[in-house]
């Protein structure tokens, strides 16, 4: 991993654009310290979810300087000052700069210490992996890039294993998705050979636990077709495959790398529909210059999610040919299955408008709404619903539960998650979402 920053700041100026100093830096202390730290000291050069930006990728499978814990911890303390990135042994404890470090090594993702091992066979080899004991090494070593590469032997048919330690999302165990052919493959994890959990045309996935494992994968050329290229494609993906979240092979790198097609709200909303994942196939996206945003779920009329950041890549889902969900670039305030959704069920989506800012109007019960969402600022969101046709009642939502931000509302009632007001018709009432620790 390339620690930490590429732009030259002399440390002094570098600590005065992170807003640090010692005292401030002394006073920090949460739940979560290593994570505070970084997205107050970190996060402006590196992402606040450590993919990079004017400083490397924290995250990835690349690392330069040492990728075990001691090697980051004196990289945190000396700084590289003439990449423009200060040391901070000054500036932090020792337990504050080693909770950095293990909130770091959290978010990790890729292989580690890769190798390989190259094993000729001859005409006659059957199609089994039981034979590399019998086997000699032809070729193996240490694999830099830590991507594994299948077009690496140069003899006709051959065995490679790849070997290394393996870090998924530790929020959830995922899977190994390859695009393959009937090509010959094993994979061992802890030194048990898993099965696939997915083996359909061009698509093949093993479960992986969460966290750090020590993985094994094999390929055979016995048995294969004749000719191919071996360009093969290796995600990690989330448990139902509709996201894939990182290559671990060269090919599937550079696919990932050339699925990234940013949807952002730079001077005025964007409407997007596109598969997303997380949310129904029937949700409409609605981003904001504000960098706040939400989505329309067409079938129920709910507001299924709310996030933060730019609005979205729809990339996988082009790369994927809508196999892939595209995904969010920001953080979830709350999304499907839990919404701000009409008690009623029967609810019928009428129309919605795609010019400025989009209102959506549907119809429960004999009586027409529409809601329309508005920034406040890219910490609030304020809808606003109003009775356009029908007779007077009364609107009850169901709200989700955000642990990051506040329902309220100065014209109705808020109790236990639902908020409920006498409606008029012609009139509208709101509810504001705003972040908590937010003015």
């Amino acid at each position: 991993m390339n620690l930490f920053q590429r732009k030259i700041i002399k440390p002094s100026v570098g600590l005065a654009l992170l807003g640090l100093t010692l005292q401030s830096a002394q006073t920090l202390s949460t739940p979560s310290e290593g994570q505070t730290l970084f997205e107050t000291t970190c996060a402006a050069c590196h992402g606040k979810d450590l993919s990079g930006g004017a400083g490397f990728n924290l995250k990835d499978e690349t690392w330069v300087h040492g990728s075990q814990p001691d090697d980051i911890l004196a990289n945190i303390k000396k700084g590289f000052g003439q990449a423009g990135m200060p040391g901070f042994a000054g500036v932090y404890s020792e337990p504050q700069l080693k909770s950095i470090v293990d909130y770091v090594l959290s978010k990790r993702q890729g292989f580690d210490n890769l190798t390989y091992k190259i094993y000729h066979l001859d005409d006659n080899a059957p199609a089994s992996f039981a034979i590399m004991d019998k086997l000699e090494v032809a070729k193996s070593g240490p694999l830099t890039t830590n991507l594994m590469d299948f077009a690496m032997p140069e003899a006709k048919d051959y065995i490679i294993e790849f070997e290394g330690d393996l870090y998924a999302p530790k929020e959830n165990p995922g899977q190994i998705f390859a695009m393959i052919y009937k090509e010959m493959f094993e994979l061992e994890i802890d030194g048990q050979v898993i099965k696939p959990s997915k083996f359909e045309w061009l698509q093949v996935a093993w479960p992986i636990k969460a966290g750090k494992q020590h993985v094994k994968i094999r390929y055979s050329t016995v048995g294969t077709r004749a000719n191919h290229n071996k360009q093969f494609s290796f995600f990690v993906a989330n448990q139902d495959l509709t996201q894939k979240l990182f290559g671990i092979s060269t090919p599937g790198k550079q696919f990932l790398n050339n699925a990234t097609v940013n949807v952002k709200a730079e001077t005025q909303p964007q409407v997007v529909r596109k598969k997303i994942v997380n949310l129904p196939v029937s949700s409409v996206a609605v981003g904001f210059p504000e960098k706040i945003n939400y989505a329309f779920n067409t079938k129920n009329c709910t507001i299924n999610g709310a996030w933060t950041g730019d609005l979205l890549n729809v990339g996988p889902n082009i790369e994927g040919r809508g196999r892939d969900g595209g995904v969010i670039l920001g953080d979830w305030l709350f999304h499907s299955p839990q919404g701000i959704a009409p008690e009623s069920s029967n609810c019928i989506f009428t129309k919605y408008n795609r010019q400025g800012n989009p209102s959506f109007v549907y119809e429960i019960d004999g009586n027409q709404y529409s809601v329309q969402v508005s920034p406040q600022s890219a910490n609030a969101l304020t809808f606003t619903y109003t009775l356009l046709q029908g007779s007077n009642s009364r609107l009850m939502l169901n709200l989700p539960e955000v642990d990051k931000a506040n329902f309220t509302s100065q014209e109705g009632k808020i109790t236990n998650n639902q908020f409920s007001v006498p409606l008029k018709v012609g009139q509208s009432y709101a509810i504001s979402l705003t972040l908590k620790g937010s003015k």
